[in-house]
């Protein structure tokens, strides 16, 4: 008599767990938008950084070896200069010399803009070798030298491409996730 009651107890638990269960799978299947939009995986994608390329090493504790996409390493500095937390918007606009490709327009926060203003104005004065490396999700993608700034109004600039349509359709989908969720 006992291990049927148990069992009765069990399976009763059992059942009412995956009713539970069965619910909110439904509710995702029949609105899976809603389901992405609510933020539930808070795993940020297509995280951007950038950072400044050491073509000489000098010390361990501020520089770090990444690996491109192209292949190989690149040594840049650990701290970021721009990240994802700076970045509001992200869109695209196809290159006039090679339409496949793409260049990005970044909207910036005030603090980014900031930023990027005196970014712009020091690679300048460092002449050819003021570049900075474009990071996605720690990995090396491309070099750049940053669009120079006049004013301090400005909060959208383009880093010149080229950026492949799949690279560039994955940032323009995530700054705006990204943001929010560096941001909380």
């Amino acid at each position: 008599m006992k291990p049927v009651r148990m069992f009765s107890i069990f399976a009763a638990g059992a059942v009412a767990l995956f009713l539970t269960g069965a619910t909110s799978c439904e509710e995702v299947l029949n609105n899976p938008d809603a389901y992405f939009d609510n933020e539930i995986d808070q795993t940020p994608s297509y995280v951007i950084s950038l950072h400044d390329i050491i073509k000489y090493r000098r010390g361990d504790m501020m520089e770090k070896e990444v690996d491109a996409f192209a292949g190989g390493t690149v040594c840049v500095n650990k701290n970021s200069y721009l990240h994802s937390r700076d970045i509001m918007k992200i869109g695209m606009v196809q290159r006039k010399s090679d339409p496949e490709f793409f260049d990005l327009i970044i909207t910036l926060t005030e603090r980014g803009q900031r930023i990027w203003s005196a970014l712009s104005v020091n690679m300048r004065a460092k002449g050819s070798a003021g570049e900075l490396a474009f990071i996605i999700d720690g990995m090396y993608y491309r070099s750049f030298k940053p669009e120079l700034i006049t004013d301090n109004e400005t909060m959208v600039v383009t880093i010149e491409g080229p950026f492949d349509p799949a690279t560039a359709n994955g940032l323009v989908k995530n700054a705006e996730r990204n943001y929010k969720i560096f941001n909380k």
